[in-house]
């Protein structure tokens, strides 16, 4: 059965599941998401070399099932999220491994709306995925790439903030080749800095370019005396921003400045983002998440959040697009940091816990609440890593790993303590 991850289902492509015969299935189910035969299902890539392939074979699957399949060509993936927004398709397929490598690719499945599936619907999709196919009258397939784009373009213009505050700086821009390659006329007539382009598209997606090779992007604000530097993902759905000396600025540091920018009085985080948010957010109310950016969106929409944010980059507002965009997120980030003297002096303030984090593999994997020895120790540790300090352990969903985090006030007390809760682990689980 084809299952899905966190983010949709994603791996090597041409290997099972990322295969065209799968692409196919996915076309057909997201028909059935949007309503049935008839329905408009958006069909958008990023730059893999798969990607034409796989946008064939789910466009295939949507005519097959009687659903119109509306090619929208590359863009990232709040523009697909921004077309489901605003009713132009009613279901959606971005086709992407987001900041994995070239060879790998994915399908990212929308929902009405332009938000992504909860887990129930994630396991109803599965379950579609493995039926047989319905005869059904075929449907057809249009390009509407301008449309797509013009859509996303419009919704941005309407969420961004002013810029002029960077009017006159120097910005490198680094864009992984990816699916907001498209963009680069529209990013210089927007942004009223001098850009300095890179990853603009005449390389391999995310190869050495990109948030997951930020020492490119911090050459080229050194070499070129630049303010900041902005990079996004293969699909452009998270940011990552380096400051004036060309030093990454941690994503809970972004977290914190768009909350205290913002004025905000509550937000979601997941729980891997540093536990000093809470003493340097005093009087907001922070909500944690499991990983993942659909459940931030869950949570701002059950609390009526207005900020979702993982430690990635990866951020969602609840007056901004259906989906994570590393532009908006960046472009807010660097119009805060301008208004206080640039990102350096802007988020000085954040003073991250020191941190621990470690992986421990086991030999089996029994609910951690039904290990009430193991629970008993961790509270017993706590204290000594301060007001704040916290144990947090998961297991991986993949490996037979206990993943471990320990924050505290010192790094003597997180190497002591992860020392000691390593070992009771290790004794529980063996």
């Amino acid at each position: 059965m084809i299952q899905f991850g966190t983010d949709g289902i994603r791996g090597e492509a041409g290997t099972a599941p990322i295969t065209p015969e799968v692409g196919v299935l996915v076309g057909r189910a997201a028909v059935r998401l949007a309503g049935g035969p008839g329905k408009r299902v958006g069909v958008v890539r990023d730059t893999r070399p798969s990607g034409r392939m796989l946008q064939h074979a789910v466009a295939s699957g949507v005519a097959g099932a009687g659903g119109v399949a509306v090619l929208g060509g590359v863009a990232p993936t709040s523009a697909l999220a921004a077309a489901l927004g605003a009713g132009v398709v009613d279901a959606g397929v971005m086709l992407t491994a987001s900041h994995n490598a070239a060879p790998d690719n994915g399908f990212k499945v929308f929902a009405p709306g332009g938000r992504k599936l909860t887990d129930a619907e994630s396991r109803e999709v599965e379950s579609w995925l493995a039926e047989p196919a319905k005869a059904q009258t075929p449907g057809t397939i249009v390009r509407a790439r301008d449309e797509i784009l013009g859509t996303y373009i419009s919704a941005m213009e309407e969420v961004l903030p002013s810029l002029e505050g960077l009017r006159g700086q120097r910005i490198a821009l680094d864009l992984a080749h990816g699916a907001a390659t498209p963009l680069v006329d529209w990013l210089r007539t927007l942004i009223p800095a001098e850009i300095i382009l890179l990853g603009a598209g005449d390389g391999v997606i995310n190869e050495g370019v990109g948030s997951e090779h930020p020492e490119l992007l911090a050459a080229a604000v050194r070499a070129h005396g630049c303010t900041a530097g902005l990079a996004v993902d293969g699909d452009a759905d998270r940011a990552l921003v380096v400051d004036e000396t060309g030093a990454v600025v941690p994503g809970d540091a972004l977290t914190w400045l768009l909350a205290k920018g913002m004025m905000l009085n509550k937000l979601a985080v997941t729980v891997m983002s540093n536990a000093a948010l809470e003493s340097l957010l005093p009087g907001v109310q922070i909500t944690r998440t499991s990983v993942g950016d659909r459940y931030l969106a869950e949570a701002m929409r059950e609390h009526n959040l207005p900020l979702g944010a993982e430690e990635s980059g990866h951020v969602l507002f609840q007056d901004g697009l259906p989906a994570g965009d590393g532009l908006l997120t960046g472009l807010r980030v660097l119009a805060f940091a301008a208004a206080l003297g640039g990102l350096r002096e802007a988020t000085a303030g954040f003073k991250p816990f020191p941190r621990y984090k470690g992986k421990l593999r086991v030999a089996r994997r029994p609910p951690l609440d039904t290990l009430p020895e193991l629970q008993a120790q961790v509270r017993a540790l706590e204290p000594q890593l301060g007001d704040g300090g916290r144990v947090f352990l998961r297991y991986s969903g993949t490996e037979p790993v206990l993943r471990v985090l320990v924050e505290g006030h010192t790094a003597q007390a997180v190497e002591q303590v992860a020392q000691a809760v390593n070992a009771a682990a290790l004794e529980a689980l063996s």
